[in-house]
């Protein structure tokens, strides 16, 4: 015969056992399995979805995602991105400029349109970087510019071939 030890999120363990009774029903996950000491460890909460790895699930790291503020102190604001689904804005990262106070730049409520930078599965920590979505829409806008004007008509586009052609016109 094996010990079922059964793991709510919310009850303590003596909270837990009062909730249930010898003959009870109850659908869970297995945890572990220990032979030696007859014991299996069983998990409710686990039968419940997890909104962070759904979300993830779907905006892994690098994607832009957009999000609500929820609260602000001076060095990072919490940005709500789904139901349950709470990512990190560090002041350092919320724009190009030296942020010393994120609350001078955000405030509870803004939108944010942000790039994942970090996601931390084992801590449900999701971190955000709005300079780091405007640093690679800067750069795919001049690859887009770059794209659409002939190289000809637009004369040297780097120093190099500004040099080259000083150099074959002399």
């Amino acid at each position: 015969m094996f010990t079922c030890l059964i793991f709510l999120e919310s009850d303590t363990g003596e909270e837990a056992v009062r909730n249930f009774k010898k003959g009870d029903e109850a659908e869970a996950v297995i945890l572990s399995i220990d032979p030696e000491r007859e014991r299996i460890s069983l998990g409710i909460k686990q039968m419940d979805s997890d909104p962070v790895a759904e979300y993830l699930s779907v905006n892994d790291k690098g994607s832009i995602v957009t999000g609500r503020v929820i609260e602000v102190d001076a060095k990072e604001a919490q940005v709500e991105l789904a139901t349950d689904v709470i990512a990190v804005l560090k002041a350092s990262e919320i724009s190009a400029d030296r942020v010393e106070d994120a609350r001078n730049v955000l405030n509870e409520g803004d939108s944010v349109e942000a790039r994942i930078v970090s996601v931390d599965r084992k801590s449900r920590q999701i971190n955000l970087s709005v300079k780091a979505k405007d640093q690679d829409d800067t750069r795919q806008n001049l690859k887009k510019m770059r794209e659409q004007e002939p190289e000809t008509a637009g004369g040297p586009t780097t120093i190099g071939d500004l040099i080259k052609q000083q150099m074959g016109q002399d």
